[in-house]
């Protein structure tokens, strides 16, 4: 019984101690980290300034080069104005459909470059351009198509 007296008063000799030193250790990090702090002056850049004129006017050339090249082409080959739109209403409505629609996608692309780099951000440009590059596969793919079928059928008539 003795025994079991000295051990239970070691037992609470030792709780008593570990409940005593907790108490006065103090854990890593415990000090008051709510201290007011020097203010934070954030730094800017500057706005960056408009492009030179010269660099928006190489742009809006740089833009306008496949229609130049494309009016050079047709005149090479001597396709007038009035020699086009005869021929596109002569052949048949679906084929000078496409050929309208490819055309007026392809408009409609230069149109929002234009947008693009006056007014719109990039993520405004990105969902409008993604629905014209559809559009503009499609009927350039189903324009030229018709065109290489009439050009084959005048190749097989001569």
């Amino acid at each position: 019984m003795a025994v079991m007296k000295n051990s239970s008063k070691v037992i609470f000799t030792f709780i008593l101690t570990m409940a005593i030193s907790t108490c006065v250790v103090k854990a890593a990090g415990d000090e008051d980290i709510f201290e007011l702090q020097p203010e934070i002056h954030h730094m800017f850049r500057p706005a960056e300034k408009m492009p030179p004129a010269a660099f928006s006017q190489l742009f809006t050339l740089l833009t306008l080069a496949p229609w130049a090249i494309l009016a050079l082409g047709w005149f090479k080959l001597e396709y007038t104005p009035k020699k086009i739109i005869s021929e596109l209403i002569a052949g048949p409505i679906t084929r000078t459909a496409s050929i309208i629609v490819f055309l007026a996608s392809l408009i409609s692309i230069e149109v929002l470059f234009y947008l693009y780099w006056t007014r719109l951000n990039l993520f405004q440009t990105l969902p409008y351009l993604a629905g014209l590059t559809i559009i503009t596969f499609f009927t350039g793919q189903r324009a030229l198509s018709a065109l290489q079928n009439r050009r084959l059928a005048n190749y097989n008539d001569n």
